[in-house]
C-alpha cells in the first residue's frame, strides 16, 4: 500500500508542476485525448466564461472519449480558464486541466484519481497530464518516452545506454526496429528486475509517443506500456 501511495503522489506531483507553470492566455487550443483506461460520458464546453463575456456564442458541450490504442479527437477549445470536464449524466466535475503556453496543440492523457474513493468530495475523480504534441516537439521519425509509472528505469535502447526518470525523455531518432531493454529497482532496493523487454517496429514517416504506466498488479514493476503512432502526414 506504501508504494502505491508513493506512486499515486508522484503522478499528481508530477501533473501539478506541469499545470502551475502555465501562464493562462485566451487562445485557441486543439487537443486529443487518451486513457490509462477508458474515459466515458464525460463532455466539455468548448469555450471559457471569458470569451463567452467577450461575445462567443455559448456552444452546446462535446462529448469525449479515449481509446487503449490511439489518440482520440481533435477537440478544441477557446478561453483563458483551465479546460473542465464533465460528467454528461449529472454534470459532476471529473478533471480540470491548465494548458501550458509552450503549444496550442496537446494530447490530454487522463488517469484514474486513486485518492476520489476515500475523498470524493475533495478529490476529482480524474487526474490529466498534458503533453505537448506539436510536431515541433514531437517530429516524424521521432519517439519521447512519457515515464509516470512511479519508477525511475535504466537500459539500453538498442546498445545505447540509458536512464529514463520521471517525465518526459527528449526526442529519439527511429528507425526500423528498436530493441528496449528497461530495468527497475525492486521495492526493497536489493536488486534491478526487468520492467520492459521488448522490439519495437517502426514506419517510417510517423512519430512515437511510449507511455509507461504504473504496473497493473500490485508488486509487480512490470510496466503498462502503451505505444501510440501517428502519421506525420
Amino acid at each position: 500500500m506504501q508504494l502505491h501511495n508513493h506512486i499515486h503522489a508522484f503522478i499528481l506531483l508530477l501533473i501539478t508542476t506541469i499545470s502551475a507553470g502555465a501562464q493562462p492566455a485566451v487562445r485557441e487550443i486543439e487537443f486529443n485525448v487518451y486513457g490509462q483506461y477508458p474515459v466515458r460520458n464525460i463532455e466539455y464546453r468548448p469555450i471559457g466564461e471569458s470569451s463567452i463575456q467577450l461575445g462567443e456564442e455559448p456552444p452546446a458541450p462535446v462529448a469525449i472519449k479515449t481509446h487503449s490504442l490511439a489518440r482520440m479527437g481533435p477537440y478544441t477549445y477557446k478561453g483563458i480558464e483551465p479546460i473542465e470536464f464533465y460528467n454528461a449524466k449529472n454534470q459532476e466535475l471529473v478533471a480540470k486541466v491548465t494548458i501550458p503556453p509552450d503549444s496550442d496543440k496537446w494530447l490530454l492523457i487522463f488517469l484514474k484519481n486513486p485518492r476520489y474513493k476515500s475523498d470524493p468530495n475533495g478529490q476529482l475523480r480524474y487526474l490529466v497530464y498534458p503533453f505537448n504534441d506539436s510536431p515541433s516537439h514531437l517530429p516524424a521519425d521521432g519517439l519521447i518516452f512519457l515515464n509516470i509509472s512511479g519508477n525511475a528505469l535504466d537500459g539500453l535502447l538498442e546498445d545505447k545506454r540509458v536512464s529514463l526518470g520521471v517525465g518526459e525523455s527528449g526526442t529519439y531518432r527511429v528507425q526500423e526496429s528498436l530493441p528496449i531493454n528497461l530495468w527497475a529497482r525492486s521495492f526493497d532496493g536489493e536488486k534491478l528486475l526487468p520492467a520492459l523487454v521488448k522490439t519495437y517496429s517502426f514506419t517510417p514517416n510517423h512519430r512515437y509517443l511510449m507511455i509507461f504506466f504504473p504496473p497493473v498488479l500490485t508488486g509487480s514493476v512490470d510496466l503498462d506500456v502503451r505505444f501510440l503512432s501517428e502519421s506525420a502526414e
